[in-house]
């Protein structure tokens, strides 16, 4: 706005400097349209000044209808991880070992369906007291729990477009962030998958500050560490819940669904907005 605004001045100065200038010409000459002149260039002096006013007032009505509709421009892009910018499948890891249906969909809601689960990415409970918590959940399986829980991080695959679509928001201008609900035992495993974090403006994991997602806390530990300023910073996530938290944290936010689709739906919303 600052810039349009000296534009529009400018505008107006050279207008009105030109049309002075053609009357002093035509007054040297002795021109019958010296005096008209002069009252166009008197007219244009109140009148100039009052239709940059004017434009001003139109400009600043359109971009408050515009942040009304779509929000304010965004400068930041926010990425979940799992099912974002990696694939995390344990449904992939625990049908690696062999087991059996049956035993797959007992050990599947001890563990990776189980709300200790979530907890483990929250970073309070030890690797030990977490597998004990599985145990608990099915003791029968106790020696194939303790074993899965052993390398979480095998659940998570790389996936080739993360990179490259990082480097492309960057180029744009924008900052890019990280939050994800992840366990330290999994990101300790998995850094190998994780090297796009070297591309980003910051990151913040579930594990190192002991809330995760779609609590209200998370989001705004991102955006106070990071100085994010929320109604410009958009947050994509694959799950429903996840997205609902960040827009009740006052982000934009979108649910990741594939690739293609998401990206798209992100070109859109930056070149809407003013």
């Amino acid at each position: 706005m600052k810039n349009t605004k000296k534009f529009l001045a400018f505008l107006g100065a050279v207008l009105l400097l030109g049309l002075y200038l053609t009357t002093l010409i035509f007054a040297l000459i002795d021109s019958p349209f010296a005096y008209t002149m002069f009252k166009i260039c008197l007219y244009c002096t109140i009148m100039v000044p009052v239709l940059i006013y004017a434009m001003i007032l139109v400009y600043r009505r359109v971009k408050e209808k515009n942040e009304e509709i779509y929000g304010k421009k965004i400068d930041t892009v926010i990425f979940d991880v799992g099912n974002v910018l990696v694939d995390y499948n344990w449904k992939k890891y625990l049908s690696s070992f062999g087991f059996d249906e049956e035993m797959n969909k007992t050990i599947a809601e001890a563990m990776f369906l189980n709300p200790v689960w979530d907890e483990a990415d929250r970073g309070i409970l030890t690797p030990e007291e977490l597998s004990d918590a599985f145990v608990r959940n099915c003791p029968e399986y106790e020696k194939e729990l303790r074993m899965l829980y052993e390398t979480p991080g095998q659940t998570v695959f790389t996936l080739d477009y993360a990179k490259d679509w990082i480097r492309t928001l960057k180029k744009q201008g924008l900052k890019v962030y990280i939050l994800s609900n992840y366990s330290e035992r999994t990101f300790e495993q998995t850094k190998e998958q994780l090297d796009f974090l070297s591309l980003v403006d910051g990151a913040l994991f579930s594990f190192q500050c002991h809330m995760i997602k779609p609590e209200k806390g998370i989001y705004q530990k991102l955006t106070d560490r990071y100085h994010i300023i929320p109604n410009r910073a958009v947050f994509i996530d694959d799950r429903q819940k996840n997205v609902d938290g960040a827009r009740e944290a006052g982000l934009q936010a979108l649910r990741f669904t594939t690739y293609e689709d998401t990206r798209r739906a992100l070109e859109r919303l930056l070149s809407t907005l003013v």
